[in-house]
């Protein structure tokens, strides 16, 4: 692959896994290829794969919302994998395995300052192993890159008590953007 372009590409076309017969369509990465922060959430889900694009469903909105309020602008939006998982289940280990090609390729591409990585399926493919709970908001550095733990904005939708965390992971983003 030698862009982004290419990318969406081989995403579309991905057979790497039975994902693909299971959905409609294929949600490849959003966004400005040099932009600073790269947010990573874990699947697509029903409003993704109709639109064809990361995080426009409700979760999207309180999103874009949060991020707007402090400040984000123009982020790169992907998701683990590219394919939604029927129910829209957890990715099984080998989902994620075959799809791992494509988000390292974004990394490398768009070079993001910050990785924000929503809910547990994203904070584990960064290899933070710690409780959600615990490390939301915090910047660990993988592969000499800041990643921040984040709740998933699905997750906050579900539990309105979540919300000041979400909040706080996505202003420690913004701050590491500054730093």
């Amino acid at each position: 692959m030698n862009c982004l372009e290419d990318l969406v590409r081989e995403v579309i076309l991905c057979k790497k896994c039975d994902l693909w017969s299971m959905g409609t369509r294929a949600v490849p990465g959003v966004g400005p290829a040099n932009s600073p922060i790269m947010i990573v959430g874990e699947a697509p889900g029903a409003n993704e794969e109709e639109a064809g694009r990361p995080f426009v469903g409700r979760g999207g909105k309180l999103l874009r919302n949060t991020l707007t309020k402090f400040g984000i602008k123009n982020p790169y939006i992907t998701n683990v994998v590219k394919h939604r998982p029927p129910k829209n289940r957890k990715p099984k280990k080998e989902e994620i395995t075959m799809c791992s090609e494509f988000l390292e390729y974004e990394i490398n591409a768009v070079n993001p300052r910050v990785i924000l990585a929503l809910g547990r399926t994203a904070i584990e493919y960064f290899g933070i192993m710690s409780r959600l709970s615990e490390a939301n908001g915090k910047v660990f550095v993988v592969k000499g890159r800041k990643v921040i733990a984040c709740y998933h904005p699905a997750a906050v939708l579900r539990n309105i008590n979540l919300t000041d965390e979400f909040n706080r992971a996505i202003e420690q983003a913004k701050i590491a953007l500054t730093v």
